[in-house]
């Protein structure tokens, strides 16, 4: 059996000191170095044709793309379109990688809603490894919002081919801007066993329902749009290596960046700053990459 990493090895590697990496056991309470072989890896983890293809169609082109261009970026990044679809295939992959255990609640949602709601990880991988380029990925993502939201309304039912926990995960990375962020003096970025952390803030929840009423009450139709995309998750931090990362931000705080959008409303009074929202950051310095045509 081939021993399969649900966390890169070249991303492994970046967390290198003196040819290991610093493993930390929280159940065992242990801190330990080890080799990269022997963490965030499982024999027989993919079928052996999925391991291939995440090589080749997703971890090559993004390894390239990260000592290229990314790792060598100092102040500013500017990226091709062809660079975002790399980026952001392989967030997805990131994603949709580990197959975590269902929780009861998971259990119970796919029991109430259907076998479209089924989590399927090697389906799902499949399905993004065969993307090409951006109008892929974007065709796959808005082949079942309609059905869904149909099928949520009490008309219709989702057939058994819509995959709605790779379509919630393409939304939510699709629709997002990221951000480039590096280190300063001895800060060093550490990297979770799956890869990536999901984070919600004091307003994860609440601003969902604080962008919808504002969208509809003002017909707006990039606060309408913007509204479609706007879920709990505030960001999700995906380490590249121990001095820079990428954060992949929720739609809903491009409103409150420099990021072109005119829109003329405030972050709720609980959390007025994106700083307090957020955790970290301001408008200032919270910047979408800028991309070449």
């Amino acid at each position: 059996m081939i021993n399969s990493h649900y966390v890169p090895q070249f991303i492994l590697r970046n967390f290198y000191s003196n040819d290991k990496i610093t493993y930390c056991d929280l159940e065992k309470k242990k801190v330990e170095l080890r080799n990269t072989r022997s963490v965030f890896s499982e024999d027989g983890y993919y079928p052996e044709g999925i391991e291939k293809d995440l090589c080749k169609k997703a971890e090559y082109l993004f390894a390239n793309l990260y000592h290229n261009k990314l790792e060598r970026a100092r102040n500013n990044i500017t990226l091709t379109l062809d660079d975002m679809f790399v980026i952001k295939k392989y967030l997805i992959v990131c994603a949709i990688r580990y197959k975590s255990e269902l929780t009861e609640t998971d259990k119970h949602i796919i029991k109430e809603l259907g076998s479209s709601f089924q989590v399927d990880y090697d389906r799902s991988l499949n399905e993004i490894l065969a993307c090409e380029k951006s109008d892929d990925l974007f065709e796959k993502l808005n082949s079942v919002p309609n059905k869904l939201i149909d099928y949520l309304c009490g008309n219709g039912t989702p057939k058994m081919d819509d995959n709605i926990f790779l379509w919630a995960e393409m939304k939510d990375i699709l629709s997002s801007f990221l951000v480039f962020v590096k280190t300063r003096g001895d800060e060093k970025f550490i990297i979770p066993d799956i890869g990536r952390a999901i984070c919600e803030g004091p307003i994860a929840y609440k601003k969902v329902d604080y962008i919808m009423d504002i969208a509809f009450k003002t017909l707006n139709p990039q606060l309408i749009e913007i509204s479609k995309y706007t879920s709990a998750r505030d960001y999700t931090y995906y380490p590249l290596s121990r001095n820079l990362a990428v954060i992949s931000i929720n739609a809903f705080y491009k409103l409150f960046t420099d990021s072109g959008l005119k829109v003329n409303i405030s972050l709720p009074p609980e959390c007025p700053t994106l700083s307090k929202a957020l955790g970290f950051g301001d408008r200032n310095a919270i910047k979408p990459p800028k991309v070449k045509g």
